[in-house]
């Protein structure tokens, strides 16, 4: 595969930092929890972006240790992995400097939520050809990027059951729109070994709708005021990646669908900037 980004926004995505970017907006939605006027930790807020950026670098260069690369942005990596591992080297060091500043309900969750992080990676390091490995990496997959984004947010904070209700919300969104992409995969790639394979297209449409139903049903019954707002935006970004499913035809050119589907983790900045 020889395909190269031709400009520095298709660069940008390439390297997910739109993935970033949304976990960024995202975590800040849940700062503000309950009444909006909560302050995010800016320390905090710096860490979690470098890691989650070290997390999806390092996560398609282990891919590619594995197989030759299936699409461009694997490509990429492959064609830049010498600078990329050295992005990750120095963000690891900035990272683990800045720790030592974060609050220390925050320091504690790192090193519980690290430590499956690396169970996480050894297991998918691991040349298996077990089939329940590569179906349910993308549920794990959904945890993993969930779990620091509302998870930094919530330490050391009283935290109630609407609060706790938006965050498993947030993590059936991006398993939702990890499916999605699995699927888009699947079309392209029959022989593709993932989720979206393992339940066929039937079960894929049932969790997309029914997520969206669900996202619908928890924001009709929600209290007032700012969480409220924060299940309007749920449900708008189930409602998002539903229609990346529905409009599969125009979405597939140019892998398009890719970068709709990561911008809808941008909408909770309507919740912010508004």
């Amino acid at each position: 595969m020889k395909t190269k980004p031709t400009n520095i926004l298709q660069t940008l995505h390439y390297l997910s930092l739109d993935v970033v970017i949304g976990a960024l907006l995202s975590s800040i939605m849940f700062w503000k929890m309950s009444d909006a006027n909560s302050q995010p930790n800016a320390l905090v807020l710096v860490v979690l972006a470098i890691c989650t950026w070290i997390i999806y670098i390092f996560d398609r260069l282990l891919d590619n240790i594995k197989s030759e690369p299936q699409d461009a942005r694997h490509q990429f990596h492959f064609t830049h992995q010498y600078y990329l591992q050295v992005v990750v080297i120095v963000l690891s060091i900035l990272a683990l400097f800045l720790v030592f500043f974060l609050p220390k309900p925050v320091i504690i969750f790192g090193i519980v939520f690290s430590a499956f992080l690396l169970l996480y990676f050894f297991l998918l390091q691991k040349k298996t050809s077990a089939s329940a490995y590569h179906y349910y990496k993308e549920i794990a997959t959904a945890l993993l990027y969930s779990l620091p984004i509302f998870g930094s947010a919530f330490v050391g904070k009283a935290v109630g059951f609407w609060q706790y209700l938006s965050a498993f919300n947030f993590i059936l969104l991006v398993h939702q729109s990890i499916l999605v992409f699995s699927w888009y995969e699947m079309q392209e790639t029959p022989e593709a070994k993932n989720f979206a394979q393992k339940i066929g297209n039937k079960g894929v449409r049932w969790i997309v709708v029914g997520i969206t139903i669900l996202m619908g049903v928890s924001f009709s019954a929600s209290a007032e005021g700012y969480m409220q707002n924060v299940f309007l935006i749920e449900f708008a970004m189930a409602c998002a990646t539903l229609a990346v499913f529905i409009f599969s035809k125009k979405l597939s050119i140019n892998q398009q669908y890719r970068w709709v589907g990561e911008l809808v983790f941008w909408l909770p900045g309507v919740l912010i900037f508004s």
